[in-house]
Order: structure tokens, then sequence, then C-alpha cells
């Protein structure tokens, strides 16, 4: 119903009063049918941030000598969201009196996860990855944060050639990446270099991935066999496979960041050309392992718990189990968003991602801060 403004004195607010009675009446007169609030703009948004999904452990195999390969289904006829081969999830779940939640990258490629298969591999290390390789049995439920990261190629950024260098468990989104361009749904290629100490330490089989876009190499440093190169990853060896279209990726331990990176500036490669995918923020170093109090507010819920001085304040409240929100586990993302009602913490400079207002008004990410003093936090609360 359409208001036009009239020139007569006074008129303008006769036509209001009318126009006000006639709506009204046309609210009397409408049938009492609720209206619909699901658009189809809403329900792409929901299927591509639903938040948190529930998973069961449908799978679990052995694929080298310490990581194990979990294949992951939807569970309650529900469906796993859309990615980008090379992000990662985060998954959570209570594991005695601990609520635990980690991040790991998804091997499966974009395509398989929507067919209703997501994989993803867990190398024997840490409280959590342990209890899912020995104590979690098949069936189990899981609470599975949706797809994050930076961590995969763009066109715009990336050059058309991805030379992925990975030790250990960082192999992972390469194979997401090597299994996307198969598919199609990816459009760049990708040469992996892997570093093992032995054969039995290699968790996929690189035959299956040459050709068509991908291929792979290993740098055993433990073993001579036929087939496989011996030492470690060098300037030498990494100057063959890098051209002028090359950008490098590198997932895995930070003895090997520091090493390549070291390796690829003799080559004088271009440092805006090398993405890491950052790992997760450990146990501090100190002098002397000291425990203070910690009060958490998770809106009208007060907890109290002990927390020491060389473990983050993620790592306290999973111990005390609190399922406290969290994603990428080292400093990056912000989801863990808090604020510091009162006390001292320390934060270091690699790690700190906080913007300026944050750091003005006391605002810290709990899975990169560990506590100097008695601290007392406001967390947000988890609605899995």
């Amino acid at each position: 119903m359409a208001f036009k403004r009239s020139n007569v004195p006074g008129e303008d607010i006769k036509l209001a009063m009318e126009m006000t009675a006639k709506r009204r009446q046309l609210i009397d007169e409408a049938p009492a049918t609720p209206l619909v609030y699901e658009y189809g703009v809403n329900r792409l948004a929901k299927a591509l941030h639903p938040g948190f999904v529930k998973a069961v452990i449908a799978e679990k195999a052995p694929c080298s000598a310490d990581c194990v390969k979990i294949v992951m289904e939807p569970a309650d006829s529900g469906e796993f969201p859309y990615f980008r081969a090379g992000q990662f999830i985060t998954l959570s779940c209570r594991a005695g009196d601990s609520f635990l939640s980690r991040p790991y990258s998804i091997i499966s490629s974009p395509k398989e996860a929507l067919a209703g298969k997501l994989e993803i591999m867990v190398q024997r290390k840490g409280i959590f990855s342990t209890f899912l390789i020995d104590e979690a049995p098949v069936g189990t439920g899981l609470w599975l944060g949706e797809p994050s990261g930076d961590f995969h190629h763009d066109s715009i950024r990336d050059r058309n050639h991805i030379l992925a260098i990975a030790g250990g468990s960082g192999v992972t989104p390469f194979l997401s990446m090597m299994k996307a361009i198969r598919e199609g749904s990816e459009d760049f290629r990708i040469t992996l270099i892997y570093g093992a100490r032995t054969r039995a330490h290699i968790p996929f089989d690189p035959e299956e991935f040459r050709g068509e876009g991908v291929d792979a190499a290993v740098v055993l440093s433990e073993e001579e066999a036929e087939g496989y190169m011996h030492g470690f990853i060098t300037a030498d060896l990494l100057k063959k496979y890098i051209d002028g279209d090359t950008s490098v990726f590198m997932c895995g331990p930070d003895a090997m960041y520091r090493f390549v990176s070291g390796e690829l500036e003799t080559l004088g490669f271009d440092y805006s050309r090398i993405r890491q995918e950052r790992n997760s923020v450990g146990d501090r170093k100190v002098d002397e392992i000291k425990v203070f109090r910690l009060i958490v507010h998770i809106r009208d819920a007060v907890y109290e718990l002990e927390a020491p001085n060389n473990e983050t304040l993620i790592t306290a409240l999973e111990r005390a189990g609190i399922p406290a929100v969290v994603r990428c586990r080292n400093g990056s993302c912000g989801f863990c968003h808090s604020r510091v009602v009162n006390g001292e913490y320390f934060i270091d400079l690699k790690d700190d991602f906080r913007r300026s207002a944050d750091k003005k008004f006391n605002y810290i990410h709990p899975c990169s801060t560990y506590p100097e003093s008695d601290m007392e936090i406001d967390i947000p609360i988890m609605n899995p």
C-alpha cells in the first residue's frame, strides 16, 4: 500500500490515519497461516555454514607405523558441509572427564564428503589423537565443526603449480588437494615431496598420486630403498621442481619449516610465494611451573579451576571438562575470542593475531594464551 505525499495542509495526517485503518482491516482479514521464513538463501547459508555437525566413526584403519585413517559418516541422516581441498575440521567429544577439541585436516575430496564420506588421518600424538586411535570404537559420536582455514589453492594469490612439502600427518591437506584435482573440482598442478624416516612411516601410496596433474616423491632419512630418494629435502632437491610458476606450500613439524625455509632462502625463492599451515600452540617452556586459580564465566555459569603457567588456557579448560569453544588452536582464527575480567597473561608474539581493539579492551584467544597470575575470564558458550 503506497503512501503519496499531498500538498494540501493536513491532508497527510488524514491519509496516514486512513492507511493505518486499512492495514488493521487487512491484518484482521488475513488467514492465520504462519509466514514462511525459510528461503533459498537461508538454506544455502545453512549448508555452507552449518556450525556443528554430528558424525560417527564408521571405520578405523592403520595407514602407517604411527598414523591411523578414520572414516566418518553423518549422523541422523545429515550431511557434511562443503569445503575447499586443504581446509581442516574441528572434532569435539567427551573423553573421560575432559571435553576435548582438536583440528584435523581432511583427506577426502569435496565430492567424497558431499557423498557422505569424510576421512582424516590421526597421528599418535597428544591426548585426543591417542583417544581416537586407542579408545574410541567404531560408532563413537563426534561433533564436527564446520571446515575452516585458508591453506588451500587460490588462483588469485597462488601460482598454478604448487610444490607441496610435507612430513608426518602434514600430508593430509595435500592428499585432499590431489584428489580434488583428479575429480575436477580444483584446477592446478601439484608436486608432493614427502619426508619420512622409513617406508613404514609413509601413510599413503605414492604410486596412486602420479599423473593427471599430480606427482609425488618420497625422501627417506633413515632408510635407503629402490624408488625412493634418501637424505633430506635440501635446496638441490627443491630446485629440480621449482619453476617460474611455482608456489610452495608446507605442512608438517616446525623443525621441517625451519630447515626447508632456510633451503628456499639459499635459492632466493620469493618469500611471498611460501605458505605454511600453522601448527597448534603447544606447552610453554618456563623456569618454574606455577599453578594459578582460573575463574571462568559462560553466560550465567561460573567455574573455578586450576591453570598451570606452562599450558594454554584452553588446555586447562579441557582438563576440567568445560566445553570451551575452540577451532584452530593456534590463535589465528579468533573463534575462541574471550574477555579477560582480570589477571595477567602471556601470548607469544608469533601466536598473537588479536586486533588492536581486542588488545585495547582486554580480549584474548585462550588457545594461545598462558596465565601469569590468577585470572577471571568470560568465554563464549558452545552450542553444538
